[in-house]
């Protein structure tokens, strides 16, 4: 087995996850994403690191997201890959839409909201043209959910 396929294997356990999560947070990088982008043949953008409460456990939920500009500011997308429900750091989001981002290891209080209607479509049009899989997983995604834009405004 080649050395990537071992790291893209390793990357999808829980462990990878947990390193991931802690490569984001003090290193301010993600070896997911790096190889997501490698694979997919787009560019490496840092990822972010986004902290929200579980809607059950009321716990701190953490997740590295890839992010894109939306005026001043964040838009993440909760695609799932195309499956059929959303990733459950948007549903906690629709529960408690406070949270703490991680960018560039530097601490960010947010407010979270969904984009719809004309925002949203904006939205969706730049990040799919700056990442094409996205179009991909709506496909997949199509008859069961549109895949959610979160806005992740500056809390306050």
């Amino acid at each position: 087995m080649a050395f990537l396929e071992r790291v893209t294997g390793f990357a999808v356990t829980p462990a990878g996850a947990a390193l991931d999560r802690f490569c984001v947070r003090w290193l301010g990088h993600s070896l997911v994403s790096w190889l997501f982008a490698r694979g997919s043949g787009q560019a490496y953008n840092v990822p972010l690191l986004l902290t929200a409460t579980g809607r059950s456990s009321g716990l701190p939920r953490s997740v590295v997201l890839p992010y894109f500009p939306a005026g001043a500011a964040i838009a993440v997308v909760g695609s799932k890959g195309g499956l059929p429900e959303d990733p459950h750091w948007v549903k906690n989001l629709r529960a408690e839409p406070r949270c703490e981002i991680y960018l560039g290891r530097r601490r960010h209080r947010k407010r979270a909201r969904i984009a719809a209607g004309e925002e949203r479509a904006g939205l969706w049009g730049e990040i799919s043209a700056r990442a094409p899989v996205y179009l991909d997983y709506q496909e997949r995604a199509r008859g069961h959910r549109e895949i959610p834009v979160v806005i992740l405004e500056p809390e306050g």
